[in-house]
């Protein structure tokens, strides 16, 4: 797999993107999630790894 670097700014932005879009899943009605559970923990576990790469931990 090939590696991605992006800036320190670049990385914020995303990790910024990335919560607003948990906010917007979370917000949803049952009758209106659909797949929003599945992309949730998604949104959830990249969320978790990108900070854990910006902040030189492991996720």
């Amino acid at each position: 797999m090939a590696t991605l670097e992006f800036t320190d700014r670049e990385m914020t932005y995303l990790l910024v993107a990335l919560r607003k879009y948990e906010e917007i899943l979370l917000a949803l009605e049952d009758d209106e999630a659909g797949d929003s559970v599945s992309d949730l923990l998604i949104v959830q576990a990249l969320r978790k790894k990108f900070k854990a790469a910006k902040d030189g931990t492991d996720a």
